[in-house]
């Protein structure tokens, strides 16, 4: 089953996009970055004849809007949160969900749940950041799988990256492959001004 459905729908001001599949007690998957919903695509068909799997693309991701065409300092966690808040009730979920999250998804998630704590039925986190990890951030091997983070914040980082096609493939791959276990990931590129698909 690697056919999902998409539908979308219009939460805090963006359309967004999502894969529904399933039935019973909803999990909403928030993925990490450089990923989108697709990254959830071996999971859903292990899980969905137990539960209701929402896999959203979240802000500037995959096929959800992404408002701001280049690097903005509007783009926060809390906005994320925001939009998931907004997106839960868009699909009428006003019940608690439980979350499955994944690094920039688990810190959407830890914010949404601070702040509307009685939306979460549970919270099921992976290779996230937390406050507390303290000095561990900064030790030789963290550093190693977190250069990126301090890359994206250099003035260049988006042009070096999206220099070219293949500039954009070459680095998305590094990922993919690095963090996924395929070491044949596909990927194609989306219209200018998206993400990599």
């Amino acid at each position: 089953m690697d056919d999902f459905q998409s539908h979308f729908v219009t939460a805090n001001g963006i359309r967004m996009h999502l894969w529904r599949a399933g039935h019973g007690p909803t999990l909403l998957l928030l993925h990490g970055w450089p990923e989108f919903c697709r990254t959830w695509r071996r999971v859903i068909p292990l899980l969905a004849s137990e539960f209701d799997l929402i896999a959203p693309d979240l802000r500037g991701f995959g096929e959800t809007e992404k408002p701001d065409p280049g690097p903005t300092d509007a783009m926060t966690v809390d906005v994320l949160a925001e939009d998931m808040l907004a997106f839960l009730d868009a699909l009428g979920l006003d019940r608690p969900v439980g979350f499955v999250s994944h690094d920039v998804g688990a810190y959407v998630t830890q914010a949404l749940v601070r702040r509307w704590p009685a939306r979460a039925a549970g919270l099921f986190f992976f290779n996230c950041p937390y406050p507390g990890i303290g000095r561990r951030w900064a030790e030789p091997e963290h550093l190693k799988e977190i250069w990126y983070q301090s890359f994206h914040q250099m003035p260049f980082a988006a042009n070096l990256v999206g220099f070219s096609r293949e500039t954009c493939r070459l680095y998305i791959g590094h990922f993919l492959r690095h963090w996924s276990g395929d070491p044949t990931p596909s990927m194609r590129i989306s219209r200018p001004g998206s993400t990599i698909s």
